[in-house]
């Protein structure tokens, strides 16, 4: 027993005058030792040719003491404050300061995030005279262009709780990218912290400096769109809802991209307003969506090369075999009617892409099976992401029949197949994906569309696959003369839009229904005269030039009643990339 009590003390004596002593040790330490947390930079976002997208604006924070405990100091400060800043209420400067409060914090608590250079300048000498006022020099994301490119470019907002959690420079910076490049990009952007341990004495003066690891400040994007080329679809675009992609073919940079209507990527600096977040919520027209990447929608007819590719390859024709292409097919009693009444008479492949017949697509799709064709389509892209450096993008459907039974417990009918051979039913792709296709057709190599060429100067490579058969790849100059065929001849369905324009184009057009066609309706409504809502979405895809493919330019005009929306701006896009210089030779 007496031994135990005597190790029970010796224990005791071991912890009292060593260990207790390196504890000690450790808090002194931390005491006499400040480590400062070096915030870095954000990165700017500039155009192909340099121009400034997304920059930062130099300013200042105002912050408090932190150890303003008591009710009536805090109020007299917040109170001299206001007699410099009025506009801001006295609950939010109080509600600021509450937040960040703690006994243990020793760190000026900021109360005015962000305040103008020019506007500091008149102030400055008043302010720095309170010695429980610190005023820090600050940056805010700042976007010269407003509303121009806002979903590629998204927007870097305030960081919140969860976004600090993932992202511990977003701490320190108090912000984070939230959507498009700004969000793909962030962790390049935001640069690496750095820190500075120095001595400091009873009154927190520094007295001596120990170590310091340098921060790393953001690099810089250098993407691929042409600021001019961005503000002429702005213009083409103006009172339309939809999108537009210009893309180079051999390389997948995308020169030119727009999904609208947009918004202003400043509003979400330092936080939105409820009334101006809601009001885009609201907006019928889903502003808030990047619609040339995450939005589906039913191809139409601009799906009809692919399609035909998967003839050539399975139904035993070519390109100049002929068949009856009547006013409709009749199939379990119901009619697949062509959009021309009357039918089209015999029809081979390139007519039945330069005029656009249904039923031609109608009568092999039943030959080839849906099986082939979504064969084909898949290896071209569709129902799959196409590999854009942008968060959120969809997958689009591609619609099979194990597909059908997974989603529905429904089996596949022969309809389903017909409805798929010219871009209709459950069939559903993104604008991106039709111009990937488009340069597909134009190039015979399937890119990966991108809009980051540089990091910090160094050149990025993408992927360009090789997914056409030997007889697929031996077909694509007989489907460029059928989409010359569209543009260039007087029966063509885009002819009437595009024969002005300066350059040769490839293309073809497509009116998407949204709404189906009851069996006993023979003639349809017009669509100007439907609801906004039901009216038809129109696309136009295009090469161009004709002869020598350089980008592929993809148009949905979002319920624009049909393809006869899309086709005249296809031709206003080309006309002015003409005239700065992106086509050497005039037709």
């Amino acid at each position: 027993m007496c031994l135990a009590v005597c190790s029970v003390l010796i224990l005791r004596m071991y912890f009292l005058s060593i260990k207790s002593n390196v504890y000690f040790e450790k808090i002194a330490q931390r005491n006499t030792e400040k480590t400062e947390i070096l915030s870095p930079s954000r990165g700017q976002i500039l155009d192909r040719n340099g121009e400034i997208l997304a920059t930062n604006e130099l300013g200042f924070s105002i912050a408090l003491n932190p150890l303003l405990r008591t009710q009536k100091t805090l109020y007299k400060e917040l109170e001299f404050l206001r007699i410099y800043f009025p506009q801001i209420p006295l609950e939010d400067l109080e509600k600021e300061y509450r937040t960040q409060y703690s006994p243990y914090n020793h760190d000026p608590i900021v109360v005015i995030p962000f305040i103008q250079y020019d506007e500091m300048q008149k102030i400055y000498a008043h302010l720095i005279q309170n010695p429980n006022i610190t005023i820090q020099p600050n940056t805010r994301r700042r976007y010269p262009y407003a509303s121009l490119a806002s979903h590629i470019i998204g927007y870097a907002g305030s960081a919140n709780a969860r976004d600090i959690q993932r992202n511990i420079v977003s701490k320190y910076t108090k912000i984070v990218g939230k959507l498009g490049l700004e969000r793909e990009y962030n962790d390049f952007l935001q640069g690496e912290l750095g820190s500075k341990t120095t001595k400091v004495n009873a009154l927190n003066k520094e007295v001596d400096f120990i170590t310091e690891t340098p921060l790393k400040n953001g690099g810089d994007l250098q993407i691929s769109l042409d600021l001019r080329m961005q503000e002429i679809l702005d213009e083409e675009f103006k009172g339309r809802n939809g999108s537009v992609v210009v893309m180079d073919v051999s390389n997948g940079e995308i020169l030119a991209a727009g999904s609208y209507p947009e918004y202003d990527l400043n509003d979400f600096v330092g936080g939105i307003s409820y009334q101006k977040w809601n009001n885009l919520l609201e907006n019928p027209y889903k502003p808030l969506v990047n619609k040339f990447s995450t939005g589906t929608y039913p191809p139409g007819s601009v799906i009809k090369m692919g399609i035909a590719l998967s003839f050539l390859e399975h139904a035993g024709i070519d390109e100049k075999t002929l068949i009856d292409t009547p006013a409709y097919v009749e199939l379990g009693g119901r009619k697949f009617r062509d959009w021309k009444i009357g039918g089209h008479g015999k029809s081979d492949m390139i007519k039945a892409i330069k005029e656009s017949v249904d039923v031609y697509f109608y009568i092999l799709s039943q030959k080839v099976g849906v099986e082939n064709i979504a064969q084909t389509l898949k290896s071209m892209g569709f129902g799959e992401k196409s590999g854009i450096d942008l968060p959120g993008e969809s997958r689009g459907i591609m619609p099979t029949p194990e597909w059908k039974m997974r989603q529905y417990g429904q089996q596949w009918f022969v309809g389903d197949t017909i409805n798929i051979s010219i871009g209709q039913g459950a069939f559903l792709t993104t604008p991106i994906q039709i111009a990937r296709y488009t340069a597909l057709l134009a190039s015979g190599m399937l890119p990966t569309p991108h809009f980051v060429m540089q990091k910090d100067g160094e050149e990025i490579e993408y992927e360009r696959q090789n997914v056409l058969t030997p007889v697929q790849k031996s077909k694509l100059p007989a489907i460029a003369l059928g989409m010359y065929q569209v543009c260039n001849s007087p029966n063509g369905t885009a002819y009437r839009h595009t024969k002005d324009s300066k350059v040769k184009l490839a293309c073809k057009t497509g009116t998407a229904q949204v709404v189906g066609i009851p069996q006993e309706i023979k003639k349809r409504i017009k669509e100007e005269d439907m609801a906004y809502f039901h009216r038809s979405h129109g696309w136009i895809t295009a090469f161009v030039p004709y002869k020598n493919p350089k980008y592929a330019i993809t148009i949905l005009v979002e319920h624009g009643g049909g393809s006869s929306a899309a086709s005249p701006i296809l031709v206003k896009i080309v006309n002015r990339m003409f005239d700065m210089g992106y086509f050497k030779e005039n037709k």
